[in-house]
């Protein structure tokens, strides 16, 4: 809500504007009024306000006067000048006063709703660019204007969310080095990147806890249909500053908390989580190693998915999951040579592996190709940067049709954790977001070529069979409507 104060000397008048701003302008509220100039400064210098609106003739100090004076205590403010007098000295004196619109009697709330459009576009501008350099240096604890915080925030409290789209990247820093604000704004949330761009830190202003809740729930879901999502939040508003601190330690929770093929929603309470790094027992190890060395895989592929079954059941953490994985190729590497001739490789595609996978047993079924298939990807004819082309041309040449990760899958004749692992290794992207590309770029095409097609036609030859859907994608995709887009 932008803040506005009401200067004028006639009530009936002062009333109207009033009454404007409530029924018309929603984004707007009216903080504070006054019957004259002088009343309306020393409501300022209480007060931090984004728009002035201020009638010229009063007794006493006049409206430009007033403009000149907030213009020097509160240099970011806007000005809306309104009077009777159409003469051209008030309208140079407005323009001198660095005023934004200037309005006369008596006034007409198509013009007034007008020019309050008008300052907020400027004020979502400037507010937008503020944010952008204030949040992401308090995210990363560096130095930030408390002074223009206050401007920017009404509230002094908020609270905090970290979510997680898919598995964890274990690759990733532990830390939050750097970070940017998410253009444009969602409705809810102001929301900065995390460590890539499956990871998000959103921040709102103090309200009900159900309210906060209910957003960040349809936040999670956007994606789509994902395996695996974690969101952690303060379950109390905090000051802004103690943001890097939740990130910290919500960077640390995640870590010990994700669970593969799992949604969760959990409350961030503060302190330090403790974990003990579980290991495989000596004797599965040993075990192991004889079913290698007796070429039983059979027994190995079994031990495998026992192994996956009792992850599930037991919701064991990814980064659990992951120092057993390791454990499992180590031990292999030191019984079998074509895995232990390639041991540095075989880490960093456990890597991807597990970054990609659905379930647990979906990621040992990938182990188990990976240590031991001799009929896997990597001993066709094709490169996998040959596969991961032919892909994409696949994608290129048949977006508009129904295209699904499996459908792709079977048509190159390769698995969905592969297919995923070829798109982060090739264009650090992911399928659906590829495939969404492909969609997005030809819509806007047709948009430029075609601006009278109708936008269920735009929809169904890019893939989409709702057009309420395409136009969601599309918005999101470009920060504009179809309809926006092609009024440029």
């Amino acid at each position: 809500m932008y803040r506005v104060l009401i200067v004028d000397d006639e009530m009936p008048a002062l009333r109207f504007v009033t009454s404007i701003i409530e029924q018309f302008a929603r984004n707007f509220q009216v903080v504070g009024t006054a019957t004259s100039a002088e009343q309306g400064l020393k409501f300022l210098q209480q007060h931090a306000i984004d728009l002035l609106i201020t009638d010229i003739s009063m007794h006493g100090m006049n409206g430009i006067e007033l403009a000149q004076a907030v213009r020097a205590m509160q240099p970011g403010i806007h000005i809306v000048i309104i009077s009777g007098f159409g003469e051209f000295e008030y309208a140079q004196g407005a323009i001198q006063a660095g005023v934004d619109d200037y309005l006369l009697k008596p006034v007409s709330i198509s013009k007034m709703t007008a020019i309050l459009q008008s300052v907020e576009k400027k004020l979502d501008a400037e507010n937008s660019d503020m944010a952008a350099t204030i949040l992401p240096a308090i995210a990363c604890g560096q130095p930030w204007s408390r002074e223009e915080a206050a401007q920017l925030y009404q509230c002094n409290s908020f609270r905090f969310a970290l979510i997680r789209w898919g598995n964890l990247d274990m690759n990733l820093p532990k830390t939050l080095g750097a970070t940017s604000l998410i253009k444009p704004r969602d409705e809810h949330f102001q929301v900065l990147r995390g460590r890539d761009d499956d990871e998000h830190i959103l921040i709102a202003p103090e309200g009900t806890m159900e309210e906060f809740l209910s957003n960040l729930s349809v936040y999670m879901t956007r994606p789509g249909n994902l395996p695996t999502w974690t969101a952690i939040y303060t379950p109390s508003a905090r000051e802004l500053e103690s943001l890097p601190a939740f990130i910290e330690w919500a960077l640390t929770l995640l870590y010990r908390k994700a669970v593969i093929g799992r949604h969760q929603i959990i409350q961030f309470a503060g302190g330090s989580p403790t974990e003990d790094r579980i290991r495989l027992p000596a004797a599965d190890l040993k075990q192991l190693t004889y079913f290698i060395s007796m070429s039983k895989y059979r027994m190995i592929k079994e031990y495998f998915f026992t192994l996956a079954a009792s992850w599930e059941k037991e919701q064991m953490p990814q980064r659990q999951v992951w120092h057993m994985g390791r454990q499992i190729i180590h031990q292999t590497a030191s019984a079998y040579q074509p895995v232990g001739s390639q041991l540095e490789e075989m880490l960093n595609d456990f890597n991807d592996i597990i970054r990609c996978a659905g379930s647990y047993g979906d990621l040992m079924s990938g182990l188990y190709t990976l240590l031991f298939d001799s009929g896997s990807i990597r001993d066709r004819k094709l490169s996998t940067q040959e596969l991961y082309d032919y892909a994409v041309q696949y994608i290129e040449e048949n977006y508009a049709q129904p295209l699904s990760m499996q459908s792709v899958c079977d048509e190159i004749g390769i698995s969905q954790t592969y297919l995923s692992r070829l798109f982060r290794k090739y264009s650090d992207t992911t399928f659906n977001a590829f495939l969404t590309r492909c969609r997005m770029e030809a819509a806007m095409k047709l948009l430029r070529e075609k601006p009278d097609l109708l936008l269920r036609d735009v929809a169904a030859c890019v893939g989409y069979d709702d057009s309420s859907y395409f136009t969601k994608v599309f918005h999101q995709y470009t920060g504009k409507t179809p309809s926006q887009f092609t009024a440029e």
